[in-house]
């Protein structure tokens, strides 16, 4: 089965993280195939904007699957394996058309981090969404707490790294991560519609306005020193302690 699929229609091309009965964690296998599919579509100009989603109904995505992203790594295993997506964090938000991530479910870590990369998050009205790496003894390590920033007021931001917690789809729309709810019913017509009426040459010109406000290269330097700050936490007694005992808890 593919880790990913892309489906396009009518100058929109859908990405859907494909791993369901994973609730759609982030292999490094998966990874490189979003960077791929990514490559491939950013040389499309007949695609006025992209939907970033996931299979199933449970979750968006949970972040780095932990068969891969355990406590056993070293701190230098970690940084390869966390900078390697943090290139695919950073072509997310490059993407010279809009990104939209259409959050089906869940988003944990690095699925949070995923999902800020984009443009645009349109969460179900039912899903939860959370910067979690704190209870991990970690911070973000795709640089996705940097864009965090850039999301939403910083204060904010601080907030939601360091309390580490869920929120709900109203929380997260309150400060403004969020720009819309949805329900399943009213997708088709509230969300695709107003984006399929743009020319994929207007949609470009705007994506690349915005990209020029946000100062995308000075922001791939602090998404670097985040990654860094990741891996050398990962050797830590707390990380390896806080993931122990979550897998405890999975096991019950």
């Amino acid at each position: 089965m593919n880790q990913i699929t892309v489906r396009r229609r009518e100058g929109m091309a859908e990405i859907v993280l494909n791993r369901p009965e994973k609730m759609n964690a982030l292999s490094s296998e998966m990874a490189m195939e979003l960077k791929r599919q990514l490559e491939e579509l950013r040389e499309r100009e007949d695609v006025s904007f992209v939907v970033l989603t996931g299979a199933g109904s449970k979750a968006f995505c949970t972040g780095g699957d932990l068969t891969e992203f355990h406590g056993d790594l070293t701190a230098l295993e970690a940084y390869e394996k966390l900078n390697r997506i943090k290139d695919v964090v950073y072509d997310l938000l490059t993407f010279p058309a809009p990104v939209l991530a259409l959050l089906n479910g869940q988003a944990r870590g690095g699925g949070c981090e995923l999902a800020t990369a984009c443009d645009f998050r349109y969460g179900l009205e039912t899903a939860s969404f959370g910067f979690v790496q704190g209870n991990l003894g970690l911070v973000p390590g795709f640089g996705g707490g940097e864009l965090l920033y850039e999301r939403v007021h910083p204060s904010m931001a601080a907030h939601w790294l360091m309390s580490a917690r869920m929120y709900t789809a109203e929380e997260a729309f309150r400060i403004g991560w969020l720009q819309k709810i949805w329900t399943q019913e009213d997708i088709e017509a509230e969300v695709f519609s107003s984006f399929m009426n743009k020319t994929p040459r207007q949609m470009r010109i705007l994506k690349g306005q915005y990209l020029k406000h946000m100062d995308a290269g000075n922001l791939l330097d602090r998404m670097e020193a985040e990654v860094l700050q990741c891996s050398r936490l990962w050797e830590s007694a707390e990380h390896k302690r806080a993931v122990k005992k979550f897998l405890q808890t999975r096991k019950r």
